[in-house]
């Protein structure tokens, strides 16, 4: 009978189902990955400086003060923050270091969550340090959820930097916690990879896989049909610009 045929490979497959099912969830990488890349991050690090070269000239071991400053030139963060945080701050917000330092001082209270406990102590002192008048709440979260008490109290948020590297799944989830948290009428930043964009195409075509260190990819399209599905409109969207690294190879949108 077809049934007793088929048994052996049925028993195989439980057999192997431990050891076939299991899989790191991407949050969790991403918590391991920047958990590793703050405890080890320094300025002098041959690391963050041959990330920081593919820059220019312009960063050096002294210009180099938060994590995260190896990732972009000053310009085109700036450009970001002008264009799509700075604009719409009024209460709340949530980010990390390099960018929460700028934003604090123009929120009455700043809330910044990561996965990450050591992304989350730079973040902190980097506060501390260059904005010690701001009031800022840190939160750090078990997976892909946003604190409870959040409900409808958000002015605006942004994730910035941060689901470039997480799978679909996961933006996902955030993409309906934005819309469990904010208030009516309020609106989020949504920063993503671009499979679609020419730098988010030259990206992926170096890497092999897709990965927390590198990126995963998502398109406009499916950001779209993302944020729809969780009860969200796309108000506004980035273009490529010939000159902004995150514009170039990233998508951004206002939700």
């Amino acid at each position: 009978p077809l049934f007793l045929m088929e048994n052996p490979v049925l028993q195989l497959v439980q057999s192997l189902a431990p050891a076939v099912s299991y899989k790191e969830s991407n949050v969790e990488t991403n918590r391991k990955v920047w958990n590793n890349y703050a405890k080890d991050w320094r300025p002098d690090q041959d690391w963050v400086i041959k990330m920081a070269s593919n820059l220019g000239e312009e960063w050096t071991t002294q210009g180099l003060e938060h994590v995260g400053d190896e990732w972009s030139d000053r310009a085109s963060l700036n450009q970001v923050l002008d264009d799509w945080i700075l604009p719409h701050l009024t209460v709340n917000g949530g980010g990390g270091g390099r960018v929460a330092v700028r934003v604090a001082p123009h929120c009455s209270v700043l809330h910044c969550m990561d996965i990450s406990s050591e992304m989350l102590k730079r973040a902190q002192a980097a506060v501390s340090r260059e904005a010690p008048n701001a009031r800022c709440e840190f939160h750090l979260q078990d997976g892909n959820e946003l604190p409870p008490a959040l409900d409808s109290s958000l002015d605006f948020c942004y994730s910035f930097d941060c689901l470039p590297h997480c799978d679909a799944h996961t933006i996902f989830a955030y993409l309906k916690e934005f819309k469990r948290c904010l208030k009516p009428g309020s609106t989020a930043l949504v920063h993503t990879s671009n499979l679609c964009a020419p730098g988010g195409l030259a990206r992926f075509s170096r890497q092999k896989e897709a990965s927390v260190q590198g990126f995963c990819w998502v398109s406009p399209e499916m950001v779209r049909s993302m944020a729809s599905a969780a009860g969200l409109e796309v108000v506004r969207e980035s273009e490529p610009s010939g000159g902004n690294v995150y514009y170039d190879r990233d998508y951004m949108c206002l939700v």
